[in-house]
């Protein structure tokens, strides 16, 4: 992949399980390119996700501009054909 951006972008914390999990599925389940930020020491940041979307956790995944949600939503979409194909269609 010769990619200037990420396909998958992910809002995580310090020391959260479910962020090292969809960190795990995402590069090696789904063999993509992820960017974390960390919002840890950054509630303003954090807050501003809250605001734009709704998702109060985290990670809060976007799959390109398009908000996933968690660790649960990614886990359970990452098999339907649907979802691979907007990931294969982000990698563009």
């Amino acid at each position: 992949m010769l990619l200037d951006r990420a396909v998958f972008r992910m809002y995580v914390k310090k020391g959260c399980p479910f962020c090292d999990e969809a960190r795990e599925l995402i590069v090696t389940k789904l063999n993509s390119t992820l960017q974390a930020i960390d919002v840890t020491d950054h509630p303003d940041l954090h807050n501003g996700i809250i605001e734009q979307t709704g998702h109060k956790t985290v990670p809060a995944i976007f799959l390109g501009d398009e908000l996933v949600g968690g660790c649960d939503d990614l886990k359970n979409n990452q098999d339907s054909a649907e979802f691979r194909v907007k990931v294969l269609t982000e990698e563009i």
